[in-house]
């Protein structure tokens, strides 16, 4: 039931003894703007979307009868792309699957010998458990860029602690799981229609035990990509989507009730959803932290500022001198201390304030 509200509440990147991303003021454009984006299938969550660049996917729902069984119809899937107007930067989430491995726990799985690897189990694709890196080889990138050649593994990093995080959550919303999990960040190289692109890939593995009889799946299974030669400087544009990423209270109790009635479990109040609702926001903090803490706040820094109509703090990067918001949540970054962003004819939206960093 945990499945696509950690996902989608952990939207961050990359560790700085992965990236070791530079910053470059000399490279950036004047002013750029992020406009306030609602996921567009069911208005799952809100982010920042960098002007003139598009949207593709969003919030899906596997069909039982199409999909061969139940296995991977409980949870809405996030499957969703966001990508520059040249198509080269792209950062994309691909969604949480359960798989099955019939040759992990022969001894609780007699119908082993009928299932080979690559067939259909209600719903499940049979496959061999995966480490999280061999499941970005040999799942996530095929699928993500099935035409992508030349493939190269530059570095895995283990993340244990987010791992750990997520084992914690997963024990608090439900109750009495087993289950186990594994992390990493793998960073790659590829050749895609004659472009060179540098990746990294977060994927998590996790494992329903001997109970699961062989049950596995993948989750918070996500990239950011660019030219390999832009990388460096597309890292604080990454940065900011995926700190603005903010759930919708309402489309979580509606997913958790699905879920369960998909699951035919019954709640048996509402407060039952109120108190998963407040499990998922004390946890998601320490679960954000961790993710935050191997990705994007170690390659991009990090500052909180004041929203200056809300007077709430909001975390963003400080990779540009100045930051504006106007009320509807639209964000504009400059270099330029002479820069009026409503002054600009060139934006169509205007009412910006300055949003400063807050006090210390």
């Amino acid at each position: 039931m945990l499945l696509l509200v950690s996902l989608i509440s952990s939207c961050s990147a990359v560790n700085r003894d992965e990236a070791e991303l530079v910053k470059n003021d000399n490279a950036k454009t004047p002013a750029l703007i992020f406009h306030k984006t609602t996921e567009p299938n069911e208005q799952a969550f809100t982010f920042l979307l960098p002007e003139n660049w598009s949207i593709s996917g969003g919030i899906t729902r596997v069909d039982p009868n199409t999909a061969g069984g139940s296995g991977n119809a409980i949870e809405a899937k996030l499957y969703m792309k966001i990508s520059s107007a040249d198509n080269k930067a792209e950062m994309g989430w691909l969604p949480d699957t359960r798989f099955f491995d019939m040759r992990r726990y022969p001894g609780t799985n007699s119908a082993a010998s009928m299932f080979p690897d690559g067939s259909n189990y209600n719903g499940m694709l049979v496959m061999k458990f995966p480490s999280p890196e061999d499941f970005a080889i040999r799942v996530a990138v095929p699928f993500a860029h099935p035409h992508a050649i030349d493939l190269l593994i530059v570095s895995v990093n283990p993340l244990a602690g987010l791992a750990a995080e997520y084992s914690s959550l997963s024990a608090k919303l439900l109750k009495g799981s087993i289950s186990s999990y594994q992390a990493s960040i793998t960073t790659l190289e590829y050749s895609e229609n004659g472009i060179q692109y540098l990746e990294k890939m977060i994927v998590m593995i996790e494992d329903y035990g001997k109970t699961g009889a062989g049950l596995w799946g993948n989750k918070e299974t996500w990239y950011v990509r660019a030219e390999k030669k832009e990388f460096n400087l597309l890292a604080p544009i990454f940065a900011t989507i995926g700190q603005s990423v903010r759930l919708n209270p309402d489309w979580i109790s509606k997913e958790f009730l699905s879920q369960q009635m998909n699951s035919n479990i019954a709640l048996q109040t509402q407060q039952a959803v109120e108190q998963i609702e407040r499990e998922i926001t004390e946890n998601r903090a320490r679960t954000n932290s961790e993710i935050n803490n191997a990705m994007y706040l170690n390659i991009t820094g990090q500052e909180d500022f004041t929203n200056p109509f809300t007077g709430e703090i909001e975390r963003g990067t400080n990779e540009w001198n100045y930051r504006w918001e106007n009320e509807q949540g639209d964000i504009v970054f400059s270099d330029n201390q002479n820069y009026q962003p409503n002054e600009d004819v060139n934006i169509h939206i205007k009412g910006f304030k300055r949003s400063e960093s807050r006090k210390k």
